[in-house]
């Protein structure tokens, strides 16, 4: 099972139209942090990493959306399934190397950012609390730069994990490799959209959305109620231990 979860994690990684995106990702977070007033530059590591939200979810998509679409066709798909458990085999293995493969892109480009803001002031002012910044300067929130930054760690790791079942399911379903693409940028991509281009729509709706969820520093941001914050938690438990049912569902019935 490590074997072939090592083997899942190469062949999403390590495609090189992906590689390259997410080296230039990189080279540009790094690069994009202004060296200004402490409480600017550490306002920018939250500011920008959720403007930067498109490519993560572009990198994502693209390693998902073939994930069954091409297996279908494999050898080692066929092999697996003459083994006792080895439909349930390949969709463990899948989902926990999708889960690890989306969070080692997002928290590299978010933990980029990090390290571009902290070497600038010698990791200083760690403590500065979220409402001195102006990403934040209406929520009133005391929560530190440094544990704003240790929550989202643990947020876009769970939100990896439930965005990595969903690509897998959307290509468990479909003949198509566009298609799970397509639609999961549309799952991921319209919290965005919505936040950006149309403010009317409540903050309090968005908060319930997985995005937010991993973007953690908008439901900060915006002050989102603990009750949309439950919806939000019980959004993503549901997520991740129904949608692999679905995927080896799905899985199982193209066989």
């Amino acid at each position: 099972m490590e074997a072939l979860i090592k083997l899942e994690i190469r062949k999403m990684l390590f495609r090189k139209r992906i590689f390259i995106l997410w080296a230039g990702t990189l080279f540009l977070n790094f690069t994009s942090i202004r060296d200004i007033l402490i409480v600017e530059t550490y306002a920018e590591i939250f500011s920008k990493a959720y403007a930067l939200v498109p490519l993560m979810g572009l990198m994502m998509f693209m390693m998902f959306s073939g994930a069954y679409t091409l297996e279908y066709g494999s050898n080692m798909s066929g092999l697996m399934r003459t083994t006792k458990n080895g439909d349930r085999a390949i969709v463990f293995a899948k989902g926990i190397a999708a889960g690890i493969s989306a969070s080692i892109i997002n928290l590299s480009v978010f933990l980029t950012l990090c390290l571009s803001a902290l070497t600038k002031f010698k990791f200083s002012g760690l403590d500065l609390p979220l409402k001195n910044l102006w990403y934040f300067g209406n929520s009133g929130s005391n929560i530190t730069v440094l544990q704003m930054i240790l929550i989202m760690i643990v947020t876009i790791t769970i939100g990896s994990f439930l965005f990595a079942q969903i690509g897998l399911f959307l290509s468990s379903i479909s003949k198509s490799a566009a298609v799970p693409f397509i639609f999961g940028g549309i799952i991921m991509g319209l919290p965005y959209i919505l936040d950006n281009f149309f403010h009317q729509v409540s903050k309090q709706y968005l908060g319930s959305m997985p995005l937010w969820g991993m973007m953690s520093c908008q439901l900060i941001r915006y002050k989102v109620s603990p009750i949309t914050q439950v919806i939000l938690i019980l959004t993503f438990v549901a997520g991740l231990l129904l949608l692999p049912k679905f995927t080896l569902k799905a899985f199982t019935k193209e066989q």
